[in-house]
């Protein structure tokens, strides 16, 4: 599939959106990347770090190229081991032993993309990137690698750019012997069979459908528009029916595989416990892969025409301004432009723009990239009635060059230069030694395509080479006009046809479109910015300038990074270790009271003794210290990782259900405490501390930093966010008139976009984060009602509203990593007051409203909505939910053996056999504490009432398949998914997420892995049938959920309006099915929201 790369929140969409990968699971919280997308700029930035990586030991190695001599520059807290080999067809390898992880992963990078595709068949290298999957002549059998990935709990994906194509997986190690050589033969002898061509081909058509009526992708679309006729980034690259179904299209397949994939441009990197001798044997089949001897194909030049002002129909309104940049593999040692990057975003330019009333958020980033050309992109929101005044893009423009051309004058001054560069200099180094746990295998394998195997790792990181005329070069390309392209985005604009000979400022002002894209379905118009424009854009305006100020010293640059040690500051003395046996058979309360005696019970040890107790302890030790039972304050030590960093948590649960107004107030008070800590905190954030807020049913904050000056970055964080702070330092001041303030104003309209945002989401995802909570969580709030709350709350009313919510409630909180428990008191002691009144008693609430979960029980409901944000949209989406009820060991064991297997045969029907959609997954999945197992289906190809009872013939055929799995394959199954289980925490942020989903809850379940592991070990074939066929089969409680798009129900049924559409579905409601009535229900109570590992 392809995915849009984008680093920093381009779109603040994709930050929430799914990747559905082929083998159909769905995950969460990753960016997409797209064929014409580029890589962003990377975190930071460092010295190098040269590290041997040659394993001893006697091994034959193939043939004449295992290359002991490289040395992979790596983090100093990296305990992995690399190797690097070029096997005899010239395939480069890197192989990582990574003792610690029970799972594998490999990826294949390929330098050939959409731009090497033949003009005929627009799409192809998307579409061969999909049909390597599909089969090889050793193994051709279609789903063989998908069934492969769900037998060894692993999952699969590729993407398709512009000039490389990527191939990954994960599988627990035990798999990945048969996974490689699965993996290889992709490559060896793709079948490419015909049969397999028609029916993949829809699915490439499913995701076209997907991909054009979304939001995200419209400004991607827009530069294939705007880019040279003549220059392949012109090309359509998704691919669809009507492209992809022209004869020839097998024989143009293979063609395009034999003249672009050679071993020789193709690198490979593979991951593993398994010793690097182990994983040379394994990979040893990839130098069967045919050597052509290919040059990878030149692209010279800028793809795209800029010096434009363009016009786009969107969702949202928002001015994008993109500059054409000379390109920057070739000096990845000097990062000018991260630099620049930084001190666009570390001054008061956002400020100043945002007071001006005329942006209310600002994000830059790298949109695309190749060799010989870089697109730098600043996306700037806007106020809801900034475009009834046209020539704000140009304003704004204006305000940003002369900001460059300042910042210009400041780097003149040759002192403040170096130290800004030795400072960013000094970060990037930091955040390479101290990274938090491995690379994506995928970014490894394309690294090591792109630069020398020694810099595989670090390549993106590196900051070391100062040129100073390099970094003013990319300033004088940044005030350049020819090189900028300026595009406008707003929903009120109207394509007419008109032809648009205006001016500039005409232009920008008229409502009209002139043009419009069929393959693309977007509306736009362009025009060439005239030497008045340039001129109004460009002019030095010296008052303005005064009124920037430059980024300053940075005081949150860690000098002591050295690790704690227990014994040195507890004076020999260690906590308790508490074992997963001690906490399987006691109650909550029991749990709290040996945690908290762990803790205080501490156990003395000789002083040559102590130290290796303490790396004992560390080792064995899985669950956190209650520090305080009362205010339910934890503490855990945690150096394992070798990391001198600190991760806290904070979590505030409400007494009381919020009413509709409380919740809005809440939510805008999350915008204004997010812009205060933006504005107060750029200097750490830029420095490798990261900080999540979120307010809404209850408020949850998480912060992570070097230890040395973490307590200084929450103490900040906290006073930012503090409603109760004196008047002359709180973030809205009350003056007694009737007047909004600037950013109470702004996080009104910051919620409102984000709002509007959810309802432009592809309908798969509308379908899992708006529709099904809020049919089965009782008091959920729908987007509409928020919008229509929010312009009733005043400031005075939002600062009343959160601090009566916050005089009753709980609160709990976490701190782990590189801190002593005496550290960790003080400092919990302090996060006790960081949203709450110091002046005054807050009733600590001890109990929780319980939750409510819609029950099924006996129900068979279909649910019905008609889509009609995208008048285009011709997909529809189906969700079947079918409820289990409330958390137990037993039922979670029986899901964590069942789900792989029950995913991947479903994507091989519905997806590959049925074609019904690119997007298909089966998921169990959790609401509070009831379980649930769901079925996600988007395509066009059949109507969502057709598709329910295709997955309910689909749940009859599994059942026959599950009865007829033979032994060994079922203990396999079992097998990996206590594997899975196993698989430890591989960063502080992983352990410390694993333990807060139990604090946060309230679930204490601490021990729920180790318990569900032993329980799996008994799990027979017979409960796991038994388990199946109770949830779907014989007492189902079910809704099915139905969106439909306007579209589809305007093209493709034909129905012209509601009545129309309310009758069709009263007529074909499935027999022993009704449709969704919001009447007479009953509830399931939680008094927790269960963790979910």
């Amino acid at each position: 599939m392809e995915k849009v790369k984008l680093n920093s929140t381009f779109l603040v969409t994709l930050l929430t959106l799914f990747i559905c990968d082929l083998t159909g699971f769905v995950q969460l919280s990753q960016t997409f990347q797209y064929v014409s997308a580029a890589h962003a700029i990377k975190d930071q930035l460092p010295e190098r770090n040269y590290i041997s990586t040659t394993q001893t030991g006697t091994f034959e190695p193939l043939q004449g190229q295992h290359n002991d001599k490289v040395n992979v520059i790596k983090p100093i807290i990296d305990h992995r081991q690399y190797r690097y080999l070029e096997l005899e067809n010239h395939l480069k390898v890197l192989l990582i032993h990574d003792a610690e992880s029970e799972m594998a992963s490999a990826a294949m990078d390929v330098k050939a993309g959409s731009w090497n595709e033949p003009d005929e068949y627009p799409g192809l290298a998307h579409f061969c990137e999909h049909m390597l999957f599909i089969g090889s002549e050793k193994y051709p059998l279609t789903g063989f690698f998908d069934d492969l990935m769900a037998k060894g709990g692993g999952s699969s994906n590729a993407y398709t750019d512009d000039q490389n194509t990527n191939y990954y997986f994960e599988i627990t190690v035990n798999h990945l012997g048969k996974a490689l050589d699965a993996f290889a033969h992709f490559f060896i002898d793709p079948l490419f069979n015909e049969d397999a061509v028609n029916k993949e081909r829809n699915a490439v058509n499913s995701e076209y459908e997907i991909d054009v009526s979304s939001e995200e992708w419209k400004v991607v679309n827009l530069f294939a528009l705007l880019a040279d006729p003549n220059h392949p980034a012109s090309r359509f690259s998704i691919g669809n029916n009507e492209v992809l179904a022209k004869e020839g299209v097998v024989e143009a397949l293979k063609k395009f595989y034999q003249d672009n994939y050679s071993s020789n441009i193709m690198s490979l990197a593979v991951s593993s416990r398994l010793s690097l001798n182990q994983m040379e044997k394994l990979i040893k089949v990839f130098s069967k892969i045919e050597n052509k001897n290919l040059i990878p194909q030149s692209f010279s030049g800028f793809p795209y025409q800029f010096g434009l002002l363009g016009k786009y129909k969107t969702e949202k309104k928002q001015v994008l301004l993109n500059w054409q940049l000379s390109g920057r593999q070739q000096i990845a040692h000097q990062k000018p432009l991260e630099l620049i990057d930084y001190l666009l975003n570390n001054g008061n330019l956002k400020d100043y723009l945002k007071e001006k009333q005329l942006v209310i958020e600002f994000e830059s980033s790298i949109f695309f990239e190749q060799e010989y050309f870089v697109n730098y992109i600043i996306e700037l929101t806007l106020p809801e009635q900034s475009l009834e005044d046209g020539n704000v893009a140009l304003e704004i423009s204006r305000v940003i060059n002369n900001y460059i051309q300042q910042l210009e004058e400041w780097l003149k001054d040759e002192t403040y230069l170096e130290e800004i560069f030795k400072e960013q200099s000094q970060i990037s180094k930091i955040n390479f030694e101290y990274m938090q746990g491995p690379q994506e295998i995928s970014n490894i394998a394309q690294n090591l395509n792109r630069h020398g195997p020694a810099e595989v790792l670090s390549s993106g990181f590196i900051m070391d080479v100062f040129d100073r005329d390099l970094i003013f070069k990319y300033i004088s390309e940044l005030k350049r006009t020819d090189n900028l392209l300026i595009l406008i985005g707003d929903d009120e604009y109207q394509l007419t046809g008109d032809s648009l000979k205006q001016n500039n400022q005409e232009f920008l002002k008229d409502k009209r479109l002139d043009k419009r894209s069929e393959i693309y379905r977007l509306e736009y118009a362009t025009q060439k910015m005239t030497q008045d424009s340039i001129q109004f854009i460009t002019q030095k305006d010296i008052k303005l300038q005064q009124l920037f100020t430059k980024p300053q010293e940075n005081l949150f640059i860690p000098d002591d990074l050295k690790l704690v040690s227990l014994c040195e500051s507890n004076k020999l003395k260690l906590p308790l270790l508490v074992s997963s046996d001690q906490l399987k058979p006691l109650d909550k309360e029991g749990k709290l009271n040996l945690l908290l005696h762990a803790g205080q019970d501490l156990q003395e040890y000789p002083e040559d003794q102590c130290k290796k107790e303490e790396h004992r302890y560390q080792k064995d030790n899985y669950y956190p210290i209650l520090l305080n039972k009362e205010n339910n304050q934890w503490w855990k030590f945690s150096t394992l990782f070798k990391m001198p960093t600190v991760y806290g948590a904070i979590a505030i649960q409400f007494a009381k259900p919020l009413t509709i107004s409380q919740y809005t107030s809440v939510r805008i008070y999350n915008f204004i405490s997010d812009e205060e800590i933006n504005n107060q905190l750029r200097q750490p954030l830029a420095t490798g501390y990261t900080v999540e807020l979120a307010m809404g049913k209850y408020i949850e904050l998480k912060a992570y930093g070097f230890s040395e000056k973490v307590r200084s970055f929450l103490k900040k964080i906290c006073g930012c966010i503090n409603p109760f702070k004196d008047k002359s330092s709180t973030l809205i001041e009350l003056d007694g008139t009737q007047q909004e303030s600037p950013n109470f104003i702004r996080a009104k309209q910051s919620l409102i976009t984000s709002i509007r945002d959810i309802f432009q989401m592809k309908l798969f995802e509308q379908s899992v984060q708006l529709y099904l909570p809020s049919i089965l969580r009782k008091g959920s709030f729908n987007p509409e009602q928020v919008l229509q709350q929010i312009p009733k709350i005043t400031e005075e009313q939002m600062i009343s509203d959160i601090k009566e919510v916050l005089q009753n409630s709980m609160q709990s909180s976490l701190l782990i990593g590189n801190l002593d428990q005496k550290n960790a008191q003080d400092f919990s002691s302090e996060l006790q007051n960081c949203i709450q009144d110091r002046n005054s008693k807050v009733e600590q609430s001890q109990t929780k409203t319980p939750i409510s979960v819609l029950s099924l029980r006996g129900k068979n409901w279909v649910f019905v909505k008609r889509v009609e944000s995208d008048k285009g949209e011709l997909n529809g989406a189906i969700l079947n939910y079918y409820q289990i009820g409330k958390r137990t060991q037993e039922n979670y064991a029986l899901m964590k053996i069942l789900q792989p297997l029950l995913n991947s045969q479903a994507y091989n029907h519905l997806r590959t056999d049925l074609q019904l959609g690119y997007v298909v997954l089966m998921k169990f999945k959790q609401i509070s504490c009831i379980d649930g197992a769901l079925f996600l289906v988007q395509g066009n190809k059949e109507l969502p009432m057709k598709v329910n009872q295709l997955i309910e013939k689909f749940i009859l055929k599994f059942d026959v398949y599950l009865k007829r799995l033979k032994k060994k394959q079922f203990e396999h199954l079992r097998h990996s998914a206590i594997i899975e289980l196993r698989e430890k925490p591989q960063t502080l942020s992983e352990e410390a997420d694993r333990l807060w989903g139990y604090i946060s809850s309230g679930d204490y379940s601490f021990e729920e892995r180790e318990v569900t592991i032993e329980r799996m070990k008994s799990i027979t074939k017979e409960q796991v049938i038994e388990f199946y066929e109770n949830i779907f089969i014989h007492n189902r409680s079910k809704i099915s959920l139905q969106l439909y798009g306007e579209g589809m129900v305007s093209q493709t049924l034909g129905l012209k309006n509601n009545q129309e559409f309310d009758a069709y579905i009263q007529a074909n409601i499935p027999k022993g099915a009704s449709l969704f009535d919001n009447k007479e229900l009953s509830y399931l109570e939680c008094q927790n929201d269960v963790s979910s590992v």
